[in-house]
């Protein structure tokens, strides 16, 4: 019988390389070949359309219901009890927008923002609380996933609707630069555009997968103790590393621009005599971070990403550890992101800054949970809190009036 050899000749690396490399290329042109061809493939494709209008839901709001199981799959530990935290009715009008709790015939008042306006896992969110605490009207514009272009179509489309005394912009820093840049690659409806933002989505969640389920490793949640409090959290550090500055400032991103181009769209929108006022929302990663236990932290840390600005001016992200003995600098840079855009709002005439960074910190430092655990947005604490703190910048706005 004659023998045959069972070694198989090995393939080189360097063809190993290509091959994937190859496939690679490949696999981009492919879909950019689709884009091309089905532009509607891009799931935000439109995202001036609220499909929820005339609309209502009944809603029950479990911890495994919350956005970061979506936003991290596979690596959250579901919490032992799931038991229902929330239960409310939800409602959208005619336009797609939350139907107000104090309905009226005017709304002197009018709030825009994205999930944290709409408050789509509260009964309560803050425009309404905020028109309990004034005793006037508050008309609710916000919506999942609006970014700063989103935002200022919105303004033009109804804040002229009727005569408005305040136009509220709620800022949220967790995403709202690089919402910026998605809806700006949307607009222009290049895929070309659209594969810096991929490509920095997909290292981000490379750089921190570590687990899938396969051996019931999670990475989330972390524990996160302040003072005699004990909580357990699961965070998005995607959000944590967009608050300090890339080298050259905010100022020179192209996505800075825009949140200045929607301050100016806001502006030229309804009444002219309307005071306008931009509400600042800091993450929940930035203010709990330093109360995460250290070890949790070291890992943070090494897989940690800093934002610096492309040869077009959009800001990126590249992955850089942070070591421990640079870790109070880096905390020290957390509001970067807010003493940018404070900057930027008080440049325009009229515009109102209101931080909710203070008086929100306070409370964590204290001890007192204001987001969910397992979500990036508040729970109805958070809401209460944010609804009191703008009452009372609105009320010692001098020159202002309420109805």
């Amino acid at each position: 019988m004659n023998s045959v050899s069972s070694e198989k000749t090995k393939t080189p690396l360097w063809a190993k390389a290509a091959l994937m490399f190859g496939g690679i290329a490949a696999a981009l042109l492919l879909v950019l070949l689709l884009l091309n061809l089905f532009p509607g493939l891009l799931r935000d494709s439109d995202r001036y359309r609220r499909q929820d209008a005339g609309t209502s839901i009944q809603v029950n709001f479990r911890h495994t219901d919350s956005d970061l199981f979506a936003s991290l799959p596979g690596r959250i530990r579901p919490p032992e009890d799931d038991a229902i935290i929330a239960s409310f009715t939800l409602s959208w009008d005619a336009d797609g927008f939350r139907v107000p709790q104090q309905q009226a015939d005017h709304y002197p008042i009018a709030a825009f923002g994205d999930s944290f306006t709409e408050g789509y896992n509260v009964a309560v969110p803050w425009p309404d609380a905020l028109a309990a605490a004034l005793d006037v009207p508050v008309q609710n514009y916000g919506y999942r996933g609006y970014g700063p272009l989103e935002v200022a179509a919105a303004a033009r489309e109804f804040a002229g609707r009727e005569a408005r005394s305040w136009l509220l912009w709620a800022y949220f820093a967790g995403n709202d630069l690089v919402d910026a840049q998605r809806s700006a690659a949307l607009a222009e409806r290049s895929p070309f555009y659209m594969l810096p933002q991929l490509a920095e989505q997909a290292a981000s969640q490379v750089a921190t997968e570590t687990a899938r389920n396969t051996d019931q490793h999670f990475d989330f949640p972390m524990p996160v103790i302040i003072g005699g409090n004990y909580y357990e959290m699961a965070f998005l550090p995607y959000y944590l590393w967009r608050q300090p500055a890339p080298a050259g400032g905010y100022e020179a991103s192209g996505a800075f621009r825009l949140v200045g181009d929607t301050l100016d769209a806001l502006s030229a929108s309804g009444d002219e005599t309307a005071c306008r006022a931009l509400v600042f929302i800091p993450p929940k990663d930035q203010l709990y971070y330093p109360y995460v236990y250290p070890t949790e932290r070291q890992w943070l840390r090494q897989n940690a990403f800093v934002q610096v600005i492309d040869a077009d001016g959009w800001l990126q992200m590249q992955p850089q550890p942070i070591s421990e003995a640079d870790e109070a600098a880096f905390i020290s840079h957390l509001t970067d992101q807010r003493d940018a855009v404070q900057k930027l709002v008080e440049s325009r005439p009229g515009w109102l800054f209101i931080d909710l960074t203070p008086v929100f910190q306070a409370r964590v430092d204290q001890g007192e949970l204001l987001y969910y655990p397992y979500d990036s947005h508040w729970n109805p604490a958070g809401h209460e809190l944010a609804a009191q703190t703008i009452a009372a910048a609105l009320q010692a706005a001098a020159g202002c009036a309420l109805e």
